[in-house]
């Protein structure tokens, strides 16, 4: 019969998981131990909240992550990142060693416990779908294949611990396979088909708005074929933002509320049929509480409800209803006229480096072979005029918005996507929260390029009205020479040549690079200015 630990490492290479992410301790050591004899390669990181950001974006990019940690002291610090792989939809599954069954029984006041030993597997209940303790060798395997299906089919994390004295534990081979957790019923599908025909069929303007859902469930390129039979402009929301080949004709950029262009945001706001494909209606998602939808022209798909109009349907799969409508044969094509070019809101105008100085460098810079990540601020808000050339190619943590997602990150997107540079755009407070994952960067060989907007404070908060509270002031330091002294590439950066050069430079490297780019605290982006302006007015009434 098969042993627990190796159970579990066989089963998560059967789905494509390869690489595994964590930092041993004794409560993990045993299970540790079997992941390196595995097919798995375990990725050793420097803190927990790391482990957690890697292997989100490894799951945001394979479909399905894995984080490996201690019991308290680890399972505990990686609260942050899983809630975050929670509420944006991200596939991982925690393991975390525990004390033994044996242990608990004999000892109680054991290390790292907190309240009970059933503490921690608590907390995680609420930020993963599912959550058990491997404690029965006759239910194990169940166990195991019920987690990693939610894990799945939901697209949310899920939690297995394994106590320390069970890991080696011969366990039972699960011999039925279970049931579907949820299934379509085909009479509810054709009833939501048939008034989504006849309704896109009405429109005048019809407009797709395509959110991140769609990748999360690998539907890209169904889509691309609905988009390409209806005609119609496709706009995407900026989580879920290359989700459509943003070299499309019929791609015209990010609705974000008013933070949107013009041109984005009356087509979105004034569309007589909106479809709004797995998109997240979230307050920073859409603008903050600047986005104005009307629930009567919009048809609304996620794997959680479809609505049309007022009507609610409910036991369809998302995957169904999607696959349904692109291969439908009765799809009008849409009549208007589409508008092929939009006007940048960055130009290359002074030599001093500016946030859209910085994005306009970076436009010409990026391309195919670029995974670009961007942690929340205004690194976030310049996404919106950030141009990528492939689809799926950019992450963010837009919805559950946590600083420090986008190095760790970019240690994920390398191991998930090993053929496309790792690009991290950080503002320095994120980095100072996990900027030394780096030095896993140096250990591994790996080549992420860090952009640091370095401006000594926290913009975003500065920028909404708050210049005069010393709250958003931040300490700042060289982080170009911090960048040579943890055995990478550091590049100064005051002028927009110094930017362009460091790029190129840093895309020759083999070794990581941070490009430090000193920023006023006032100098912030087209996207957030935008948002700002508008809060301005409505403060004053």
């Amino acid at each position: 019969m098969p042993k627990l630990g190796e159970y579990i490492f066989q089963v998560l290479h059967q789905y494509g998981v390869q690489h595994a992410f964590g930092i041993p301790g004794d409560y993990v050591l045993s299970l540790f131990d079997v992941l390196t004899e595995s097919e798995i390669q375990p990725i050793v990181m420097t803190h927990e909240p790391s482990v957690g950001f890697a292997a989100d974006v490894y799951a945001r990019i394979r479909g399905l992550g894995v984080a490996v940690v201690t019991y308290g002291v680890g399972g505990l610090n990686m609260i942050n990142p899983i809630a975050g792989a929670y509420a944006e939809k991200s596939p991982v599954v925690v393991l975390s060693g525990s004390p033994g069954v044996g242990e608990r029984q004999k000892r109680d006041l054991l290390h790292h416990k907190v309240k009970t030993f059933d503490s921690q597997r608590r907390i995680y209940e609420e930020v993963t779908l599912y959550a058990v303790t491997l404690d029965d060798p006759f239910t194990a395997a169940r166990e195991i294949h019920k987690a990693i299906d939610y894990a799945l089919k939901f697209k949310r994390p899920v939690y297995l611990e394994i106590p320390r004295d069970r890991v080696y534990a011969e366990i039972e081979p699960i011999s039925i396979q279970p049931q579907p957790i949820k299934q379509t019923d085909p009479e509810t599908l054709d009833e939501a088909i048939a008034e989504t025909i006849a309704m896109v069929n009405q429109a005048k303007s019809p407009v797709i708005l395509a959110g991140v859902e769609l990748h999360r469930f690998n539907l890209q390129e169904q889509l691309l074929i609905l988009a390409e039979k209806l005609g119609c402009p496709v706009v995407t929301t900026v989580l879920g933002k290359s989700v459509f080949p943003e070299a499309h004709p019929q791609y015209l950029g990010i609705y974000n509320g008013v933070s949107s262009s013009h041109l984005v945001q009356s087509l979105v706001e004034e569309s007589d049929c909106l479809l709004m494909l797995g998109t997240f209606l979230t307050d920073i998602n859409l603008g903050l509480f600047t986005a104005h939808l009307d629930v009567a022209n919009a048809i609304s798909v996620n794997s959680e409800i479809i609505t049309i109009k007022h009507h609610e349907y409910h036991h369809i799969l998302f995957e169904d209803f999607i696959q349904s409508l692109c291969h439908r044969e009765d799809l009008p094509h849409s009549q208007q006229t589409l508008v092929k070019e939009i006007r940048d809101r960055v130009f290359p105008t002074t030599e001093k480096i500016s946030m859209g100085g910085l994005i306009y460098e970076l436009n010409q810079f990026i391309d195919e072979n670029t995974v670009f990540l961007a942690d929340p601020g205004d690194c976030l808000f310049a996404a919106d005029d950030i141009w990528m050339q492939e689809g799926t190619s950019f992450f963010c943590p837009a919805y559950y918005a946590s600083m420090g997602f986008a190095i760790p990150g970019a240690i994920g997107a390398y191991f998930a996507d090993p053929f496309r540079r790792p690009i991290a755009l950080v503002g320095d407070g994120s980095f100072q929260m996990t900027g030394m994952e780096l030095l896993t960067a140096k250990h591994l060989g790996i080549n992420p390029i860090v952009i640091v907007t370095n401006n000594a404070s926290f913009a975003t908060l500065r920028a909404m009205g708050h210049q005069e509270a010393k709250y958003v002031n931040i300490p700042t330091l060289d982080y170009a020479k911090l960048a040579e002294l943890m055995g990478g590439n550091g590049f100064a950066i005051e002028t927009r040549s110094q930017f362009r050069t460091a790029l190129h430079e840093a895309k020759k490297q083999d070794n990581f690079s941070i490009l430090d780019v000193r920023l006023s605290p006032e100098d912030i982006s087209p996207g957030l200015r935008k948002l700002c302006n508008v809060f301005a007015k409505t403060l004053k009434g």
